[in-house]
């Protein structure tokens, strides 16, 4: 579900600051120019399809991932950074000079943990630094507590995935405090299937319980 001053999806949650949704934009996205993205997490299952799209759509892309050789992506029009998020030289060595961040990171781990949140406020401290406004995270449905629907939101995230979440909550909080233009995407359970682009846009709570990762990518260039 899309969730955000008055902008809201059904398969997507999202906060949104600065941005407006327009049906007629989302139309005329082929005619958009080409622009420098850096993804964040590039190395993840939705962070590689994210770079996939946006080499396809034409844009030129940095890669930051931990470990590079996870990106099996050879592209004229794509260059790698393997460093840690925590890495601050690194992050901003990779945010200089693009027209937008975009943030797929995410931990494997069910401990304690403050990746999510510090990898985050460095990320925005580097755009700040170097003038570049636009940036989007992709979080999880959930992060507002009420969102997430009585299995998820009872059971398996206060029980299963509560440090988790605890940092997702964190994350949310740095980016809403930042200075720059941000949408947080909080997307139901994500499966492995192939992009459809027949997601919806829409007010209210999500009734989805499932979407496509390549849809999560597609979803973050029509902002």
């Amino acid at each position: 579900t899309f969730f955000g001053r008055g902008l809201s999806a059904p398969r997507w949650l999202c906060f949104g600051k600065y941005i407006k949704f327009f049906r007629a934009k989302i139309r005329n996205l082929a005619q958009k120019t080409s622009m420098k993205i850096v993804i964040f997490g590039a190395s993840g299952r939705t962070g590689i399809l994210t770079v996939f799209q946006a080499l396809d759509k034409g844009h030129t892309v940095t890669a930051f991932a931990r470990n590079q050789k996870k990106v099996t992506i050879q592209h004229k029009n794509i260059r790698f950074i393997e460093g840690d998020i925590l890495d601050y030289e690194k992050v901003k060595h990779a945010v200089e000079g693009q027209d937008a961040v975009i943030s797929t990171l995410g931990v494997e781990s069910r401990k304690y943990s403050t990746v999510l949140s510090e990898g985050t406020r460095l990320i925005l401290k580097a755009m700040e630094e170097t003038g570049v406004k636009r940036f989007i995270c992709m979080s999880s449905v959930g992060i507002l507590g009420n969102d997430a629907g009585f299995l998820f939101g009872k059971i398996i995230m206060p029980f299963f995935l509560r440090q988790v979440f605890e940092d997702k909550k964190r994350q949310m909080q740095i980016i809403r405090e930042s200075n720059v233009e941000w949408v947080i995407i909080r997307p139901v359970g994500l499966t492995d299937s192939p992009k459809t682009n027949t997601y919806k846009i829409n007010l209210g709570i999500p009734k989805s319980r499932k979407i496509h990762r390549a849809d999560v990518a597609d979803f973050m260039f029509k902002l």
